[in-house]
């Protein structure tokens, strides 16, 4: 298609700059160790005089990791998203780019100073859309990110078809796998890009469902090899106020299936909604990394959940929980007793009206070798479209043999934001008290954090990126 100068259309942009820095303490784990004649008892595993438990090689050391000091990190970050319209009717840009400039070395990351998540150009019609750049995508595999082009055709009755290729990029990394990110995380981390290559296929299945298909692709750029190939589907249908749906992931290159779920929906009398599903997963590795080649062990989870809605919605309360059934890990006969299955819990109860707010939950989780309990309360009052303050307290408490002890963590804090015109403001600031048992040379501390947070939306047409300073 040509453009011709009457396909001119209104000329405008649209943006938001922000910048977020926050600022915590943390405390490092050292290590220590003494010679393994010196540590009485026998075995890999025993204890120091004060009761510390330690891990012993025969004829050589016994090691165990003590605190070490309380450091103080900041990280700063700064995002600019925006979206242009050149006067051209259906061409369109839209950019986010973050930067990390402020951040202490210490955190992950913080030596990529400018990112883009997203850059691209997009030409829209009435049955197709092209758009090239670095593209974020999200279908039944998840997120992904690729330098690149896609076609979306939606001229056919009920079904839209997008075709998608390009650079591929590390899941979760906005940069390719041959980047320092992947290499300064494991040794043998690929040596050659990828390429990318997938159809998404979406459409209604008569009057009551709808349904989706995934195909992707990626493989070496010089082609001697495969890094994945995945297959997704999903199915909802919709039967009276019943909502079922069906989801399943496949893994071609392993020839097993990641993800199958089916979940169920639907209110049981006015003002209670309730659900139900049962899913099967096993972890997904890419064929670059050896971890696949552990067999990772996958589980069976049965989950439901009930909601309550009372006094005109003024008032919701929450419960649900699940329980898994890990497979057997053919590890051998040491790891006999090695639980094989989990669950958890979890309650919650909101109240709203007339600007005020309380939110309470609680949470309980045991599974192989950890656990944890604890709970989150907030009381607030809210002035309008990002405008809030609330006080909010939290503890928590972990244990079991696959944690280093037991720990307890309590604390209280305060947030708040404020919205005037164009700028929002937000802040929070927090004191958790750390608190450890059966970890002698583990000393108990305080852990301070803060943040801070300003945005500014600029533009000629209507404030479309998401704004910070919302309470959800």
């Amino acid at each position: 298609m040509i453009l011709a100068p009457g396909d001119a259309g209104a000329q405008g942009y649209s943006a938001d700059v922000s910048v977020n820095a926050g600022n915590f303490e943390l405390r490092r784990t050292t290590r220590d160790s003494l010679p393994e004649s010196l540590v009485a008892g026998e075995g890999e595993r025993r204890e120091l005089e004060d009761g510390t438990v330690v891990t012993c090689i025969p004829e050589e050391f016994c090691r165990w990791f003590p605190s070490g000091e309380v450091e103080t990190v900041s990280l700063v970050t700064e995002d600019l998203r925006a979206a242009f319209w050149p006067g051209i009717e259906g061409l369109a840009a839209q950019v986010h780019l973050r930067a990390r400039y402020g951040s202490d070395d210490f955190w992950p990351r913080s030596d990529q100073e400018l990112e883009a998540l997203y850059a691209f150009v997009s030409y829209e019609d009435t049955d197709y859309r092209v758009r090239a750049g670095r593209q974020q995508r999200t279908n039944g595999l998840g997120y992904y990110n690729f330098d690149g082009a896609s076609f979306l055709w939606r001229g056919f009755d009920r079904v839209r078809i997008d075709l998608y290729g390009g650079w591929s990029l590390a899941r979760n990394l906005n940069a390719p796998r041959t980047g320092s990110l992947l290499e300064d995380a494991d040794e043998f981390a690929p040596d050659d890009r990828g390429l990318i290559l997938g159809i998404d296929v979406q459409g209604r299945i008569g009057s009551r469902a709808t349904g989706a298909f995934t195909y992707q692709r990626e493989i070496r750029s010089d082609r001697l090899g495969l890094y994945t190939e995945r297959v997704a589907g999903d199915v909802g249908i919709r039967v009276s106020r019943l909502s079922i749906e069906l989801a399943a992931d496949y893994d071609v290159a392993y020839e097993e299936f990641n993800e199958a779920s089916v979940r169920v929906s639907a209110p049981v009398v006015p003002g209670v909604e309730a659900m139900v599903q049962l899913r099967r997963y096993t972890p997904h590795f890419e064929l670059w990394t050896i971890w696949g080649a552990f067999s990772p062990v996958g589980f069976d989870e049965t989950r439901g959940w009930l909601a309550w809605s009372l006094m005109g919605g003024d008032v919701r309360l929450e419960a649900g929980g699940a329980y898994r059934a890990y497979e057997d890990t053919d590890a051998g006969a040491q790891f006999v007793g090695l639980e094989d299955d989990g669950w958890r819990a979890f309650g919650r109860a909101r109240w709203n009206r007339e600007g005020w707010f309380v939110d309470g939950s609680y949470r309980a989780e045991e599974g192989s070798g950890a656990a944890r309990y604890g709970g989150d309360l907030s009381v607030g009052r809210g002035f309008g479209p990002g405008r809030y303050v609330a006080l909010r307290g939290t503890s928590s408490q972990n244990f079991s043999e696959f944690r280093l002890g037991e720990q307890v963590t309590a604390g209280g804090g305060i947030d708040a934001a404020w919205r005037v015109r164009d700028f929002a403001l937000t802040g929070g600031w927090a004191l958790y008290r750390l608190s450890y048992n059966d970890q002698p040379r583990v000393s108990d501390w305080n852990q301070h954090r803060g943040r801070v947070g300003i945005s500014y939306h600029f533009g000629t047409e209507p404030d479309t990126p998401d704004r910070i300073g919302e309470r959800p």
